[in-house]
């Protein structure tokens, strides 16, 4: 008799966690959904044709020809992943002061408004963005190596617009400088690198991340329920009728099972302000003077 009671409370152990492989199914269509939906952003054509090919202007003449070459295939390489355009202008030019203003048009007299205005100018001028030219996806970063006044800015577009904070655009100028004077290529590069970090959540994920996510949320819940299915036989000393009152199981104190567990979340703030020889600054989120919608900051060294 004690086994066919162990019998009927493992039938209702089973049932009482029925919850559980209910959520094994939601998670497969979740993920399912997920793989399907990054297949077919990671397939997605290009339907801006009309913006130049060129990726790298390099005026201020610090890379070498085959600096240059290997900066565009890696940029055409992201670009196919990524479905952003990227854009490296270089150039040696005063960019703060009145003379300045005077000189070149500018409608300041500020080095950072200044910066922002020709990363802003130059990406809508040209039509830069992978699925649409003007505000389409992409982003640009120009770097003024003028004596004095030299410095990088970082302009964002459409979903790379969306997908850095202030935060994000702090780290991706960071990683530009800590190559900046060294090795611009390799800083130009992790500049790419830090803003394709940021797209889609921050990975880039393929067809075996959903596969494994699938595989680890079954064994998960396979674990958890195997666990609390067997207590019975772990524990010699409760009887099965404890559990079980005619042929209906009978559940414990939930606070027997469960710790509440209160979370507190809070905004951490965090200076704009750089360091290191080198100050920052933020153009946030902005409409440039052609219309668009852009992010984006400097640093200046």
């Amino acid at each position: 008799m004690d086994k066919e009671l162990k019998k009927e409370a493992k039938k209702q152990y089973l049932h009482y966690f029925r919850i559980w492989f209910i959520v094994v199914g939601v998670l497969l269509v979740v993920t399912v959904g997920a793989g399907v939906m990054h297949a077919m952003k990671k397939d997605a054509a290009r339907t801006n044709n009309t913006a130049p090919t060129e990726r790298v202007y390099d005026y201020a003449d610090i890379l070498t020809d085959a600096e240059e070459e290997k900066l565009r295939e890696y940029i055409a390489e992201k670009e196919a992943t990524y479905k952003a355009d990227f854009v490296i202008l270089t150039f040696s030019q005063p960019v703060e002061g009145a003379e300045a203003k005077e000189q070149y048009g500018y409608r300041s007299t500020n080095w950072e408004q200044n910066m922002m205005d020709i990363a802003d100018d130059f990406w809508d001028e040209n039509g830069y963005g992978f699925n649409k030219n003007f505000e389409g996806d992409g982003s640009i970063l120009i770097d003024n190596r003028y004596e004095g006044q030299r410095g990088e800015w970082l302009s964002t577009s459409g979903k790379v617009e969306d997908a850095l904070g202030t935060y994000d655009v702090e780290n991706v100028l960071y990683a530009v400088d800590t190559y900046y004077d060294s090795d611009p290529c390799r800083a130009y590069m992790r500049y790419i690198d830090k803003v394709c970090s940021y797209l889609d959540g921050g990975v880039q994920v393929g067809a075996g991340y959903y596969l494994g996510a699938f595989v680890l949320s079954i064994v998960v819940t396979l674990v958890y329920a195997a666990s609390h299915l067997g207590k019975n036989r772990a524990k010699d000393t409760v009887a099965v009728n404890a559990y079980v009152n005619g042929g209906k199981p009978m559940l414990r104190n939930k606070g027997d099972d469960f710790i509440r567990k209160n979370v507190v979340s809070r905004r951490i703030e965090t200076s704009s302000g750089g360091g290191g020889g080198h100050s920052s600054g933020g153009g946030g989120h902005h409409v440039s003077r052609s219309g668009a919608s852009h992010g984006g900051g400097g640093h200046r060294h």
